[in-house]
């Protein structure tokens, strides 16, 4: 995903502040930086020292038993140094976001991402190997646009128009037409569907989170 001018990150902090504010971000800081570490750690030496042979190992691969590996171990990988920064930026902005939103289902609303997304993708994807974090991207982006719909409060409602403000021209890239090979839409579309139907249930989400907590 291509990442906006860094003064509309500015402006959306503005506008979240007074919903910011109220919550603790050191651990909020401390979340983002352990996520973003561990993907760029398992990148680096993935890339650098194994020449990117965890990419088609542990991949999403449609219909192969073993292709279900992926659904946790997909969204670390990458392609590239340019695939990875390019997910960065919009992955930090928008878990950061939903920490925002749902901080105590955080971990929740992302293992459902990852486990729902990537069961679609392994269920109808094109008979290849899929990775790479936008799947987790494209989740948090269904589940933000989701929440300010169903709520009408001032903050959800700002924060849609923000998220679909900076990537709203990314929604096609969920639409097999207009895909390259090098793209898997699959990931983009059961991402996004499993984050917008997690913002429509969230008992379902505390259950999760429950099961998460007596791991």
């Amino acid at each position: 995903m291509k990442s906006p001018p860094v003064l509309i990150y500015v402006i959306l902090g503005v506008i979240l502040l007074p919903l910011s504010v109220s919550q603790d971000w050191q651990t909020q800081a401390e979340i983002l930086r352990d996520c973003v570490l561990l993907v760029w750690a398992v990148s680096v030496v993935n890339l650098l020292y194994l020449n990117g042979a965890l990419n088609h190992v542990l991949g999403i691969k449609p219909r192969q038993l073993f292709g279900l590996v992926g659904i946790v171990f997909a969204p670390l990988l990458h392609t590239g140094f340019s695939h990875l920064i390019s997910n960065t930026v919009p992955f930090m902005l928008l878990s950061w976001l939903v920490m925002l939103r749902s901080a105590d289902l955080f971990f929740a609303i992302s293992v459902w991402i990852m486990t729902v997304g990537g069961l679609g993708t392994w269920l109808i994807g094109r008979d290849r190997n899929h990775i790479g974090a936008s799947s987790v991207v494209f989740g948090y982006l269904g589940y933000l646009i989701a929440v300010g719909y169903i709520e009408t409060t001032l903050i959800a409602i700002l924060t849609t128009l923000a998220v679909l403000f900076l990537y709203g021209n990314r929604l096609g890239t969920m639409l097999p037409s207009s895909q390259t090979s090098a793209i898997s839409w699959e990931g983009h579309l059961f991402g996004f569907l499993s984050g917008a139907f997690a913002a429509y249930q969230p008992n379902l989400l505390g259950q999760v989170n429950l099961w998460l907590s007596q791991l």
